[in-house]
């Protein structure tokens, strides 16, 4: 048996031995959302601290500014049922609607892609257009992107429905780190499907949008450990959010994951392991807000000696594991050559993941993936992610287990491959992303930083 073997065969064990790791993750849910801004994040930051220092390791904290956003006031009802309002919650990054409230007709804007919103762009402008999260006919695009579509066609309010059952509203960010133009709300698929009902059989459907919010300044902080490799000036990134939205718990997206790095470190010192390369551990904050907190990591720190970025985010839930190589044909190539060594077989996918940590090392030339679970219907998109549900009963010993045993022989494999993949210039980096049909997108989401 060689030393790799050794290693996660000792590993395997404690992580099937031990339910730690589930544990962890309802210490994380039971703080709360861990909403940026909030004392639910102070907390979950003085929590990660002590977990790691516990250990033996001394945690750095990264604190950086952005635009903060406070939730306030939502209150949404049809014009003429005025005494029954809707259970609606603000988009984050939603300003606020005059004192008085907006009042518009409702159009069924269906996707919300410019395909579906140009058929009816006349009606669209000056009004409020619904748009539900599900497929459009262009395919599967971001809620930034279809709130962007409506701004862009005139709208003057912003209606997302959740196209899964269960009276969940979704929520999420409608612009990164700056305020939306216009007004936008989460409303659930039953009273998408009521408002839909009662535009077929009258002649106009108005509604009325009463939003209070704020934004200010703030701070966060990410939370970074790590530990140190023979190679010890090359370092391999692994990251992941702990930040949630302020609905819920935020357990599959991101507590999970961040369990799994809090764990990996304990397993790691319990077992004496030195890496052939240093690993930096980073939980990163305010992720939710559009990607926000990482974005400004990689601008802050010199990251030449960053050899190679892996994100989890949605790792625990869900089996098998999907492994999106950004892109890169050596990365592709590399974890094709090496998954029969890992737990269990992932699905791995050359896809380009922009909604997450990974995106803004993948600009910086840096080879990454991202690792999230598969959702077993696909067309549910986000299931209960993004809503009230996601809360830790939905996650199994079984799958936290599974989940931390596949991220550990993951990474003990990776920092210990004799040749990674190479980084690449900004002019790849372009390529890479036009290649993939993103320009447009990442223009209209404003994450596309070149000339």
């Amino acid at each position: 048996m060689d030393e790799f073997d050794r290693i996660v065969e000792t590993g395997q064990g404690k992580i099937f031995a031990s339910s730690s790791i589930y544990e962890t993750i309802k210490d994380l849910c039971l703080l709360g959302s861990r909403f940026a801004g909030t004392n639910s994040e102070k907390e979950a930051q003085e929590y990660l601290k002590n977990y790691i220092r516990d250990l033996g390791v001394e945690p750095i904290e990264h604190e950086f500014e952005y635009m903060g956003w406070y939730r306030g006031t939502c209150i949404f009802f049809l014009q003429a049922e005025e005494t029954k309002p809707f259970p609606a919650f603000s988009l984050v990054y939603s300003p606020s609607t005059e004192d008085e409230g907006f009042v518009g007709k409702i159009v069924d804007g269906g996707g919300g892609s410019e395909t579906e919103l140009m058929r009816i762009q006349e009606e669209v402008k000056g009004n409020i257009v619904m748009i539900h999260s599900g497929q459009t006919e262009e395919g599967w695009l971001h809620r930034r992107i279809k709130y962007a579509n409506a701004v862009e066609f005139g709208a003057k309010a912003f209606l997302f429905a959740n196209h899964n059952p269960g009276q969940l509203f979704p929520t999420g960010s409608v612009r990164s780190n700056r305020m939306g133009e216009i007004p936008a709300i989460g409303i659930s698929k039953e009273t998408y499907e009521y408002i839909k009902e009662q535009i077929r059989r009258k002649e106009e459907v108005n509604g009325k949008i009463y939003i209070l919010n704020h934004a200010s300044t703030t701070t966060s902080k990410h939370i970074i450990w790590e530990i140190e490799g023979e190679e010890k000036e090359e370092v391999i990134v692994i990251g992941g959010h702990y930040d949630g939205h302020d609905l819920a718990q935020g357990a599959t997206d991101n507590a999970g994951s961040v369990a799994a790095l809090l764990e990996l470190t304990k397993l790691m010192k319990e077992m004496n392991y030195v890496p052939k390369r240093t690993i930096r551990f980073i939980a990163f904050g305010v992720e939710e807000f559009g990607v926000v907190g990482s974005t400004i990591y990689v601008n802050d720190i010199n990251v030449e000696n960053i050899k190679a970025m892996i994100n989890v985010d949605g790792l625990v839930g869900h089996i098998p594991k999907i492994v999106a190589c950004g892109g890169y044909d050596e990365m592709f190539n590399l974890v094709k050559d090496i998954r029969d060594q890992l737990l269990y077989d992932p699905i791995v996918l050359k896809t380009i993941i922009t909604a997450s940590d990974n995106y803004p090392f993948l600009l910086k030339g840096i080879p990454n993936v991202c690792i999230y679970g598969q959702n077993p219907d696909p067309k549910s998109g986000r299931g209960y992610g993004h809503t009230s549900a996601d809360t830790f009963d939905k996650i199994t010993k079984l799958d936290a287990k599974l989940a931390l045993g596949f991220i550990f022989s993951f990474l003990t494999l990776f920092v210990s491959i004799d040749k990674l993949p190479k980084r690449i210039s900004e002019k790849e980096v372009i390529t890479l992303l036009r290649e993939a049909n993103l320009e447009e997108n990442l223009k209209v989401l404003e994450k596309w930083p070149f000339n």
